[in-house]
């Protein structure tokens, strides 16, 4: 095109009409182009004269025809899309790691990959960063399947990882629109696991840049004027210490660090009291029998909200289809099922994130085992128990406290 407007060429010749644009819009703005510079555009294999008003209007027949060619093609992968969808299989049949593929009986835990998989997921909501799996995955023989990895050597990244967990295709689900649905082939963790999956990684979304630091409390730790403190080695004799930068730079307050040290004896013996609480309470509990006491569980019926609410918007677009509802009409009306359907959906995610929690703050052992476990998997132990440790600085010593989450009265 630009040959043609600046005199360097006088003619574009295609193969095929067709092979300039599919679009109306890009013909009818090629075309004129040419037309204004005073060029041609000629087909190889189907002549024309364009100079005359017939051929011009064959032309337009046949670039009309490609671009009913191209929308049929699409109509035709849009149906065969939502007919796999409607079936419970991903919209195409590209590798999963943990399954293989086989055409007719679509996708079925691989015995080699399924199981490397799936105990992966049950490391993660321990503790492990997702760091430390990358690597152990990349010690091993298991790698990521084509479409993934790092470019020319095929080996696990953080970021390939997360991908990966994260489709929801392990737990069961294919994703359609950015909404996980069910699917047809077998997962390979529980929902439970998967629940518990999503929960931690909301959870680590904040902290993942201290998942691979040194130091206990990186992430847990926060001053009492509401600042978050940094780890490192602070002073002349380079000590570990945790460092309010804010009350440092700005004197917001007296003194602006403490020792490492010191904060992480105080995390140790409030652990071993919760552990001692929560051993004699199950002591009680098995000697006098088992007090229940009815809690209201909110996410069946956030369930039952967000089913009913979905079932309105798939109302409304038929109703739109049927009485050819104007666009701004029918966008006017989905706009608050939409935002409606997203509250109920973030509701329901906060509620079992919640229910996850609960379940895990019960850590039996983790004193006896303190110093042998993997400070990052220490870590993300403590941040179940506790949202953080707050720090008054001040001297000669500093005091702390422990903050629970929200809800949760039991520390």
């Amino acid at each position: 095109m630009a040959a043609i407007e600046d005199g360097s060429a006088d003619v574009i010749v295609l193969w095929k009409w067709s092979r300039l644009s599919r679009s109306r819009l890009d013909w009818a703005v090629a075309a004129d182009r040419v037309a204004t510079a005073g060029g041609l555009i000629e087909s190889a294999t189907e002549p024309l004269d364009t100079t005359t008003s017939t051929g011009r209007l064959a032309r337009g027949m046949l670039t009309e025809f490609a671009a009913f060619e191209s929308e049929r093609i699409g109509d035709v992968w849009k149906e065969s899309h939502a007919r796999r969808i409607r079936n419970g299989l991903p919209a195409n049949g590209k590798p999963r790691f943990g399954y293989v593929y086989s055409r007719g009986e679509g996708f079925s835990p691989d015995p080699l990959t399924g199981p490397i998989l799936a105990s992966v997921f049950r490391a993660y909501i321990a503790g492990q960063s997702i760091y430390a799996l990358v690597k152990e995955l990349n010690a091993g023989v298991a790698r990521p399947v084509s479409g993934y990895g790092h470019a020319g050597d095929g080996l696990w990244s953080d970021r390939t990882l997360r991908r990966v967990m994260d489709s929801g295709f392990a737990a069961g689900f294919i994703s359609s629109g950015g909404e996980l649905l069910p699917g047809a082939h077998e997962a390979l963790i529980s929902e439970a696991e998967w629940t518990a999956y999503r929960a931690a990684r909301e959870k680590r979304r904040v902290y993942r840049r201290v998942e691979r630091s040194e130091y206990l409390l990186s992430g847990l730790v926060r001053c009492v004027c509401g600042s978050r403190m940094n780890a490192g080695q602070f002073g002349a004799q380079h000590v570990a210490k945790y460092r309010c930068k804010a009350g440092h730079e700005k004197r917001t307050h007296a003194g602006g660090y403490v020792t490492a040290s010191l904060v992480e004896e105080f995390v140790f013996e409030a652990v071993a009291e919760y552990e001692a609480d929560a051993r004699a309470a199950v002591a009680e509990a098995l000697a006098n029998g088992p007090k229940v006491r009815a809690v209201k569980d909110p996410s069946a019926a956030l369930r039952r909200q967000l089913a009913a609410t979905t079932a309105k918007v798939d109302a409304l677009g038929a109703r739109a289809v049927e009485l050819d509802m104007p666009k701004d009409s029918y966008q006017r009306q989905l706009a608050p099922l939409l935002e409606r359907q997203e509250a109920l959906r973030a509701e329901l995610l906060q509620v079992e994130a919640r229910a996850s929690r609960r379940e895990m703050t019960i850590l039996p052992g983790v004193i006896e085992r303190w110093d042998d476990i993997p400070i990052p998997e220490l870590r993300e132990m403590l941040r179940a128990l506790f949202q953080y440790v707050e720090v008054t600085p001040g001297r000669p010593r500093a005091t702390f406290r422990i903050v629970p989450h929200e809800g949760d009265n039991t520390h």
